[in-house]
C-alpha cells in the first residue's frame, strides 16, 4: 500500500511527459549546395530588431539589455555546440570583412518571452511558460550565394504540472526543480542543439562526417530526451 502510494503519482507524472520542446520546421536548401564539408563555421548574433520580445521582471526593465544577453547566450551555445559536432566554430562580431571559406550561421529571433516563473512553478500546464522562436540561415562564403539552408526552430516551456496541478505530493515536489530550471536561457541551449543537429545531420547526410559521429539531442542532458521532450 505505502509503495503503491509513491508509485502512482511519479506515473500520473509521467503523463506530463512533453514538459519541455524545441522542433525545426520549414527547412529549405537552396539549389547550389556547398561542394565541401566547411573548415570553419562563424556564428553571427542573431538579429532582435524584428522580434517579438516579452520579459517580465528585471528583464523587462531593461528589454534592450535582454535582448543582447539573448542574443550572446544563444551564440555562445551554438559556438560550442558547432565546435564540438560539426566543424570548428567562433563568434563573429560582424558578417562583413570574413573570409571568402567556411561557412557563416546568423538568423533572426521571431519571438522570445520570459513567462512567468510563479505561473510555471505554481500552476503551470502551459501557464506562464516560456517561448523561444528564431529563423535560421547558412551561407557558404566561399560561393557568396544567398543562403544554401534555411529554416526554424520554435519551442518552449509546455505542460508540465506545477504545484497546484501536480499529482499527489511527491509530484509537487518533483515539480518544483522542473519548473524552475526552465527559463530562456534554457530554451537557447535546446535551440541551439536543434540547430546543431541540423547541421551535423546535413554533413552526415553527404558524407562529410561519419555515421559514428551523427548527433543526436536524445543523448543529451540529466533527462532522457525523445525529440526534445523531457521525461522524468
Amino acid at each position: 500500500m505505502t509503495t503503491t502510494r509513491f508509485i502512482l503519482p511519479l506515473l500520473a507524472l509521467s503523463l506530463f511527459s512533453s514538459c519541455a520542446s524545441v522542433s525545426v520546421k520549414d527547412e529549405r536548401r537552396n539549389a547550389q549546395q556547398p561542394v565541401q564539408k566547411p573548415a570553419k563555421i562563424y556564428v553571427a548574433d542573431f538579429g532582435t530588431e524584428k522580434g517579438i520580445f516579452k520579459a517580465a521582471g528585471d528583464a523587462g526593465k531593461n528589454l534592450e539589455a535582454f535582448k543582447n544577453k539573448t542574443a550572446e547566450t544563444l551564440a555562445n551555445d551554438l559556438v560550442k555546440g558547432l565546435d564540438t559536432h560539426v566543424a570548428p566554430a567562433q563568434r563573429t562580431s560582424s558578417v562583413r570583412g570574413l573570409p571568402k571559406s567556411g561557412w557563416l550561421v546568423s538568423g533572426e529571433f521571431i519571438r522570445v518571452n520570459t513567462g512567468s516563473r510563479v505561473l510555471r512553478t505554481g500552476v503551470s500546464l502551459g501557464a506562464g511558460g516560456t517561448k523561444m522562436k528564431t529563423q535560421v540561415q547558412v551561407i557558404d562564403l566561399a560561393s557568396g550565394t544567398p543562403p544554401f539552408l534555411t529554416f526554424e526552430t520554435t519551442g518552449g516551456s509546455n505542460a508540465t504540472p506545477g504545484m497546484l496541478t501536480s499529482p499527489g505530493a511527491v509530484g509537487a515536489v518533483l515539480s518544483v526543480p522542473r519548473q524552475l530550471k526552465f527559463g530562456v536561457t534554457d530554451d537557447s541551449s535546446r535551440t541551439s542543439r536543434m540547430i546543431t543537429g541540423t547541421l551535423n545531420e546535413y554533413l552526415v547526410e553527404r558524407g562529410w562526417l561519419p555515421k559514428d559521429q551523427r548527433y543526436s539531442a536524445k543523448r543529451l542532458g540529466k533527462f532522457q530526451i525523445v525529440h526534445e521532450h523531457y521525461l522524468p
